[in-house]
This record gives structure tokens, C-alpha cells and sequence, in this order.
């Protein structure tokens, strides 16, 4: 369970960092089976790429589909998000996207609903990460509307977005570099602000996805804009019958049966 400290961490800055979660052995297996998902989706592909992302992603193998459930990733979100909290879905991804090996500053969910409706994203990095080889970086705060607000002009994610609004590259801008070893997993606001420079080759993450309790139609629609509503659950999650999946894709199918009736009506 998070202490006041972690939670007041959260609230301040936006993201919780908790060294060695997971121990040597489990972060093996998982690797494992990360893997074996990537090897069968480059079997799929006429040409070798650079970048693979898989999504969803997790559920496809027990071990990984285990994840959410554990009381070392489940707690926390329970706490963070309240009772009725939604699944947000999984991917895999592995190598850089593009050829400067960088993610520019974005937010994932920039602005979205006034950003009142919480929504959390877990990283479990597979390698050591460092501030200038692909560790992912934070600023602090800024999922809090008002600061949230003034970091739009980079939300372009140009190569001079940082630079010309203020007067240093993105490399530059300040920063908290989330330095990572395997087994340590970093928890964040969906809303932060975040970047990567300096990929390394080979770079890859697990990522699982988490929303608050939708309470409108409005939440569920901002769920369904990025892929997170009950049409795209993996057939796993969707038909589990553990009682925590459970507990987390209920919701998502009790508004898509609603909104169907209503449309038929």
C-alpha cells in the first residue's frame, strides 16, 4: 500500500517510482514471455523493423496477464484511482520509432476533460535505463491544469517545439530523468509531461494502463479515443473470470451495453 508520503509524491509531482519491485527472477520471466511476443509478431512481418509495438499486449501471455492483479501493481491503482477503477489496456514495445531515437515532450492525454478524470499509465522497463540512453523524463507537476496548460505549445512534439517556445532543445528543458534498473517500476499521471532521448538499440518496456471508475458518457468517450473502451478488450480480459479483471472490465462492458441500447432506442 502506498504510505502518506507516496501519495502526497503523487499528487504533488504526478508519478511514484518503486525501486526493485519486481525481483531478478520474476523480471526474467517476464522477459521471457515479452520475447516470445515480440519473436511472433516479427514472424508476421515481410521485412525486419526497427520498432515493434504490440498492443494489447500483456494479456496474451498468464504470466504477463498476472500483472494487474498483483497486490505490487493492483494496491496502489486502487488507491490512486478509487473503487471501480477501470483497465486501460497493455503493449509491448521494443527499438525507436524513428531515426533520431527520441520521443519529443508530449502528454498522452493532454488537456483531455478538463484533466479531472484520472488516468495512470505503469512502465516495466526490460534494461537499465539513464538519463542520456533512454530513461524516460518527467516534469514534475505538470498534470496540474495550469502548468499543464502553459507546456501545450510542445505538444506538437517537433524537433524545435522545446526551442522555440523556450529558448533550450528538449534535451534541455528541465527535467526529472527517471533512472530505472530491472525490477523497478515508475507510476505516472497520464497527463505528465514526458520525453525520451538517446534510445538505446534494443530499448524495450511493458506498459499497462488504468482509468478511474467513468461516471459519464463524456469519461467513457474520452476512453474510446484512445483505444481504451470495452470494444478493444482482449478476448482474455474480456471473458475472464478472475475476480479482479473482472473487477476492472465490468464497467467498460456495463456503458457499452448502455450506450448500444440507447442507440437502438
Amino acid at each position: 500500500m502506498l504510505t502518506e508520503e507516496q501519495l502526497a509524491h503523487f499528487e504533488t509531482f504526478g508519478f511514484i517510482l518503486f525501486r526493485q519491485l519486481f525481483s531478478a527472477a520474476e523480471m526474467a520471466a517476464f522477459t521471457e514471455q515479452a520475447n516470445e511476443l515480440w519473436q511472433e509478431d516479427l514472424a508476421t512481418r515481410s521485412e525486419e523493423t526497427a520498432h515493434q509495438h504490440i498492443a494489447p499486449f500483456i494479456e496474451r501471455r498468464p504470466l504477463l496477464a498476472g500483472l494487474p492483479e498483483d497486490d505490487r501493481i493492483y494496491n496502489p491503482v486502487q488507491q490512486l484511482l478509487g473503487p471501480g477503477f477501470t483497465w486501460g489496456g497493455s503493449e509491448g514495445n521494443k527499438g525507436s520509432f524513428n531515426e533520431t531515437n527520441d520521443h519529443q515532450w508530449h502528454s498522452d492525454r493532454a488537456g483531455q476533460i478538463d484533466l479531472q478524470y484520472r488516468r495512470i499509465k505503469i512502465m516495466i522497463y526490460l534494461q537499465a535505463m539513464q538519463r542520456d540512453n533512454g530513461a524516460l523524463r518527467l516534469i514534475p507537476g505538470s498534470h496540474k491544469p495550469e502548468f499543464h496548460r502553459q507546456l501545450f505549445v510542445l505538444q506538437s512534439q517537433h524537433q524545435g517545439s522545446s526551442l522555440a517556445a523556450f529558448g533550450v532543445p528538449g534535451p534541455d528543458l528541465p527535467c526529472f530523468p527517471v533512472e530505472v534498473e530491472p525490477g523497478d517500476v515508475v507510476l505516472f499521471d497520464h497527463y505528465l509531461y514526458h520525453a525520451v532521448y538517446g534510445k538505446q538499440n534494443g530499448r524495450s518496456y511493458i506498459a499497462v494502463k488504468f482509468a478511474a471508475r467513468p461516471e459519464s458518457e463524456v469519461h467513457y468517450e474520452a476512453l474510446r479515443a484512445h483505444h481504451q473502451d470495452a470494444s478493444h478488450l482482449h478476448e482474455n480480459f474480456r471473458h475472464s473470470n478472475r475476480p479482479r479483471i473482472r473487477g476492472m472490465v465490468d464497467g467498460l462492458l456495463k456503458w457499452e451495453a448502455q450506450l448500444a441500447l440507447e442507440k437502438e432506442e
